[in-house]
């Protein structure tokens, strides 16, 4: 491969891909009005799960996620275990093919029939993946200043707009820790952070190898403030009743009202969530389809993204009847504690204990 990841692209795309769905979805909404606290407390077991992914990379050197299992566990364990992992991706970008589906039929375009919402979304999916990793990491250079120019404005905005009460804050911790462990564990450190491990599908592709950690780690730790900061904000406004909204950040942006001139922007809502949720498709999409050819030794696997949308495509428009099926059935009962945790807690860090010990093992 000719092209190399900048440090900027790469530091656009972790950051980006972080933040995904999971602002305009919020999070921490178990906890009420202390999200900001269970956010913020994800942060640090989220930066420990990443230096397992990291820590995985250095002693793999120039081999992708999907390469690091059969070269550990042999071919018999690790080829089958590393086969599940495009299995999970095609699953995930149909999962986000249904949130576009879901959002946009319920706020912007509610009389539109599904098959075309999510029928051009794929559309520009698989236009993307045709680019493959070097189109991705151009788009994250375009949409990493928008993201970061939007949530500057909308603090601003909402200062302006008179919204905030600091004692929808307040008390603090009113209901102990529990509530905050409820975020943090299972969902809080595999949404965001366990989900990184996908990058790894491109680490090898990163110019500067010595950096991959350090900007890494930064990005993580940026997106995490953002992701803190969005969630302290809505408290500010709405107080307890921000775990009751689906679409946090677009009932947010409809509060704004500035000299009764500046407002209605849940457009801009819609338009941050279908950028981040492009990017982290495309890139879910690419780690599959270069997965299947790294395993199947394939030339190419651009003659894959054919059938791979049109089976992604099914998955979005059948997976589940309607938004609370989707997410509270789906995501928070099944995905996070049957899949995510197993397949980016718990076998990435039996691998790297494995690593470790067949390193040791190996030296004199």
């Amino acid at each position: 491969m000719d092209f190399k990841i900048s440090g900027y692209q790469l530091f656009a795309m972790t950051f980006i891909f972080q933040l995904g769905t999971t602002i305009i979805y919020g999070f921490g909404g178990l906890a009420g009005h202390d999200a900001w606290i269970g956010s913020l407390s994800a942060l640090l077991p989220g930066l420990c799960i990443i230096s397992v992914f990291t820590a995985l990379r250095r002693m793999n050197p120039g081999l992708t996620l999907i390469e690091w299992f059969p070269a550990q566990l042999g071919r018999w364990i690790g080829t089958p275990i590393a086969f599940l992992y495009p299995i999970l991706y095609l699953y995930l970008t149909g999962r986000i093919i249904a949130d576009i589906r879901d959002m946009v039929s319920t706020t912007i375009l509610p009389g539109t029939p599904l098959i075309v919402i999510t029928g051009v979304f794929a559309f520009i999916v698989a236009y993307c993946c045709y680019g493959g990793i070097e189109l991705v990491a151009r788009m994250g250079e375009l949409i990493l200043p928008v993201v970061v120019l939007m949530f500057l404005t909308e603090t601003v905005l909402l200062v302006g707009s008179g919204v905030l009460h600091l004692h929808h804050v307040q008390p603090v911790l009113d209901k102990g820790w529990e509530p905050i462990w409820k975020v943090v564990y299972p969902g809080g450190i595999t949404q965001t952070y366990g989900e990184t491990i996908t990058l790894a599908m491109f680490w090898p592709d990163v110019k500067n190898q010595g950096k991959i950690t350090r900007i890494t780690m930064f990005a993580t730790l940026l997106s995490g403030l953002i992701i803190t900061s969005f969630d302290f904000l809505a408290v500010l406004v709405y107080g307890d009743l921000y775990s009751r909204f689906l679409y946090p950040l677009y009932t947010l942006l409809s509060v704004i009202s500035v000299g009764n001139f500046i407002e209605n922007l849940q457009m801009f809502g819609v338009l941050y969530f279908f950028a981040t949720a492009l990017l982290k498709s495309v890139l879910n999409m690419l780690t599959a389809l270069q997965g299947i050819q790294q395993l199947t030794k394939a030339k190419d696997y651009r003659i894959m993204i054919i059938p791979a949308t049109i089976v992604v495509l099914v998955l979005g428009l059948t997976m589940s009847g309607n938004i609370a099926e989707h997410v509270y059935l789906h995501h928070i009962k099944f995905l996070v504690p049957y899949i995510w945790m197993p397949m980016v807690i718990v076998l990435p860090i039996v691998l790297l204990l494995v690593t470790w010990i067949r390193t040791a093992l190996r030296k004199p």
